[in-house]
């Protein structure tokens, strides 16, 4: 992996091992840059901010981040250049090769990223559930990634014309069913993907949480939609929009479809965001994530990255156990404040990160090993 003028690092060239890697540091010292410059390479996007321009290093013009990466299909190598200067501000290229559409970047380089705010996903709405899902599902499953773009280009057409009839111009109910027809279309792709989807992770995400909490609470996943099971989900949808307009104008925006629906996280029957204790959050928001995990090796037929962000020293001694044996199988990326808080003899490669005037640099720890 390389990065140029990204977040706190000038340049540096780091070779992770394939097994697990930890870096340790203080508060502040460019941890967590590592993992989104990753991040960035799976995905195109952070999981910590939107603008494109915060990971940009202070007094730069641009930015990169690189990884190679190696799996049955051979080597490929995947950059993210940063511009804000220029007219197209983010540039993708795999192997050197600018790509036009980002659906082309799925399934490069598969990760899941555990970080603290990961709790959110069983604490707050279903806006970060619904997120969760459909970064899941898009990294291997390209047709899903362009029915999502299709249906929110759908949504954001929609809404305007309701928004433009509630400001006194007439309704266009042809053009309206227009939109909603292909919304529908798109829709029918999407919530039938999460319902599958659900299903795997629920059973993994069950037998994961009771591997990791060593007790028998019942933790389940469950697929909260607008649309009944028993439905056919285009027809539906686009009945419900019909009824809904003279609502939806009033209220300026769409309210029925899958950027309405949710996951019901459960724990021995009850809601986990009003029972669960916080380290049942944490164990649920942990299998939710390792469970992806499963689900990604499965489709795509290759180990996922794994990015755990700040997550041991959280865990008592027994779950922080539990955590490491999950981890035997794959490349992950642990970062920590002290590395006393890691099983050592489960760690392939230590490095220190520091960070001196606003500057980060590592340096590869071999004295653990000694």
């Amino acid at each position: 992996m390389k990065l140029k003028s990204f977040r706190n690092y000038e340049e540096i060239t780091l070779n992770p091992d394939a097994e697990v890697n930890l870096f340790y540091g203080q508060n502040g010292s460019g941890k967590t840059n590592l993992l989104e410059a990753i991040h960035y390479t799976a995905l195109g996007r952070s999981h910590r901010v939107t603008n494109d321009a915060n990971v940009i290093r202070t007094g730069e013009s641009m930015a990169s981040c690189t990884v190679r990466i190696r799996n049955r299909f051979g080597s490929r190598e995947v950059t993210i250049r940063f511009q804000p200067s220029q007219q197209q501000k983010k540039e993708i290229l795999i192997d050197q090769k600018k790509i036009q559409k980002l659906s082309d970047l799925m399934g490069c380089v598969c990760c899941v990223i555990f970080s603290p705010e990961d709790l959110d996903l069983i604490r707050e709405g279903p806006l970060l559930r619904r997120r969760y899902l459909d970064m899941m599902i898009s990294q291997v499953d390209k047709r899903y990634f362009t029915s999502l773009q299709q249906y929110r280009t759908g949504l954001e057409q929609r809404n305007t014309i309701l928004r433009n009839t509630r400001l006194n111009s007439p309704a266009d109910s042809a053009m309206l069913s227009v939109f909603e027809e292909a919304m529908a279309q798109a829709a029918s792709g999407i919530i039938l993907k999460r319902r599958e989807t659900v299903r795997i992770l629920s059973d993994l995400a069950s037998e994961t949480y009771r591997r990791i909490s060593g007790t028998d609470e019942s933790f389940a996943v469950h697929y909260k939609s607008t649309v009944r099971e028993e439905e056919n989900i285009f027809e539906a949808l686009c009945r419900m929009y019909r009824e809904s307009r003279e609502d939806d104008i009033r209220l300026g925006v769409t309210s029925a479809g899958p950027h309405r629906d949710d996951l019901n996280l459960m724990l021995n029957g009850h809601p986990m965001k009003t029972f669960a204790s916080q380290g049942q959050v944490r164990t649920g928001a942990l299998s939710l994530k390792l469970s992806q995990m499963g689900i990604l090796k499965d489709i795509s037929g290759e180990d996922p990255v794994l990015l755990l962000d700040d997550v041991m020293s959280e865990l008592d001694r027994s779950r922080r156990a539990s955590l490491i044996r999950e981890l035997h199988s794959f490349q992950t990326f642990i970062t920590c404040t002290d590395k006393d808080d890691m099983e050592l003899r489960n760690v392939s490669k230590i490095w220190k990160i520091s960070s001196t005037g606003g500057r980060g640099s590592l340096e590869e720890d071999i004295e653990c090993f000694t």
